[in-house]
């Protein structure tokens, strides 16, 4: 029993670990959405990955064309961004992927200077890689 008992609780740890606050440093003020997938991106939905679909959803933007960048700012004192995030978007022939990707990397090194921002960039193969950047204004 107790053999069965202990993966399931070390299971049930790691899930809830996602919604955690990603940590590090402070965060950027601005998320970056940047579409290098060779195709337009009817709509793009970020997410906690550690809740129901319901209640995580922190941002959405439509469209995004190929090779541009949208941003969705965030309020000035926003909640900590979670571990893990859903990213979601729908293709141009109406398909949704959805991909979850870990954000506490990217973040600990950020500084959360004014001119720094968490990119989200959707790739040409339905891959996802987040990192931060300073943009030059």
């Amino acid at each position: 029993m107790i053999r069965r008992i202990v993966p399931l609780l070390s299971l049930l740890l790691l899930a809830s670990c996602a919604s955690f606050p990603a940590g590090g440093g402070r965060e950027p003020q601005t998320i970056v959405i940047r579409n290098r997938s060779g195709a337009d991106i009817s709509s793009v939905t970020l997410r906690d990955a550690g809740r129901s679909s319901g209640e995580s959803r922190f941002g959405t933007i439509a469209p995004v064309p190929q090779g541009v960048f949208q941003q969705i700012g965030r309020p000035t004192e926003p909640p900590p961004l979670p571990r893990s995030i859903v990213v979601e978007w729908v293709d141009r022939a109406g398909r949704t992927i959805v991909r979850e990707v870990s954000v506490a990397k990217a973040l600990k090194g950020a500084t959360g200077a004014g001119d720094e921002a968490i990119v989200i960039e959707i790739g040409p193969f339905e891959d996802v890689l987040v990192f931060t950047e300073r943009r030059v204004k």
